[in-house]
């Protein structure tokens, strides 16, 4: 695996959500987590021996199908805007601002994958999946982590499994996320009393940035809680099970809105489509936000001249790194909102009201 210090070359990675047309499974992820026997966790170990370790990964080789061409990105050779992009490519939670001398990132040119280095643990792979594919892109990601295995030995317990930095995460240490767009069930208020009524233990739901409160664009973000005593299979069927059935509810509650008067939601709907064709400067939750309805009111055929894929292209090409990356030029803070806005009245220059 060739080492690249141009840490640019993160944002040369091909984005997979540019051909996305679903309309409620937005994208979804599968992790995992893996430490390096012999070494401490990385929240105790020298910046010397992180640089120690990150030598050693980047003698491995990386020859597996479905990776295209890995680099090695060391975190203190990138840019704070390079840092952001990275988080927002992947969907972290966390924040990548942080990660140091010693830290560091492998990413191919497929967009899909992400390892990190020495953050919260030695390695962390990661594989996005836009196709609703849980089970091939676990599989596929399983086959990265072995090809590794055979050049390192993991910290790996007869009675704990994996071991990592956060004990809840021992075991098979595999994370399933899922992110759904369920403008349909949110508006029209219905999702309240149906996750109540399927609570789930084993599944964590919160909004994209990890708060269960704070629902940004519509996203339901939804997870296995538990990875210890739990086979991966057994992980991802019930992560699998509990989408399953909140996808039936959202297009129940979709059919039921264009079936109905739905007044209420006609005018949301009317709200954002102004809102994004007509403001001189716009934030980016209240883009998000405004562009999910739109989506919905695309379903609902309400509005015309925009795509499902122009529509999740602009959701994630809106944020703030991704925004910067595509104008290449310097944009002071105070001018950030107003170029958000030109760009969206750009890509939707033929979007047409219909209500």
């Amino acid at each position: 695996m060739a080492d690249n210090s141009r840490a640019h070359s993160l944002i040369c990675q091909t984005k997979p959500w540019a051909t996305n047309e679903n309309s409620v499974w937005l994208a979804s992820t599968v992790a995992l987590s893996r430490n390096i026997e012999r070494f401490k966790f990385p929240g105790r170990l020298s910046g010397d021996l992180k640089k120690q370790i990150l030598s050693l990964i980047e003698k491995v080789p990386l020859d597996v199908e479905g990776l295209v061409h890995p680099i090695l990105v060391r975190a203190d050779e990138m840019s704070p805007l390079e840092k952001e992009y990275l988080g927002e490519h992947f969907l972290s939670v966390n924040s990548f601002q942080n990660a140091a001398l010693g830290e560091g990132f492998i990413v191919d040119e497929s967009g899909e994958f992400l390892a990190s280095l020495n953050l919260q643990d030695h390695i962390q792979f990661l594989l996005i999946d836009r196709k609703g594919e849980l089970e091939h892109t676990w599989n596929r990601l399983a086959k990265i982590e072995m090809a590794m295995g055979q050049s390192m030995t993991y910290s790996f317990s007869q009675k704990f499994g994996f071991l990592t930095s956060n004990p809840t995460q021992c075991g098979t240490a595999l994370v399933a996320t899922v992110y759904l767009q369920i403008p349909g069930m949110i508006h029209s208020g219905k999702i309240d009393a149906y996750l109540e009524e399927h609570t789930d233990e084993a599944i964590n739901i919160t909004g994209i940035h990890g708060n269960p409160v704070d629902i940004i664009g519509d996203i339901l973000m939804i997870q296995n809680n538990y990875t210890l005593g739990l086979t991966e299979e057994t992980i991802l069927s019930s992560i699998r099970h509990f989408v399953t059935k909140l996808l039936a509810e959202e297009h129940s509650a979709r059919q039921a809105i264009k079936t109905g008067e739905s007044s209420d939601v006609k005018d949301i709907v009317s709200r954002a489509y102004a809102i994004l064709v007509h403001s001189y400067q716009i934030e980016a939750v209240e883009a998000l936000n405004a562009i999910s309805l739109l989506k919905l009111g695309l379903e609902m055929d309400w509005v015309e001249g925009v795509s499902l894929m122009d529509l999740n292209r602009l959701f994630f090409n809106c944020r703030r790194a991704h925004l910067l990356e595509q104008f290449g030029e310097k944009v002071s803070q105070e001018d950030i909102l107003h170029k958000r806005a030109e760009y969206i009245h750009k890509t939707l220059k033929n979007l047409k009201l219909k209500i």
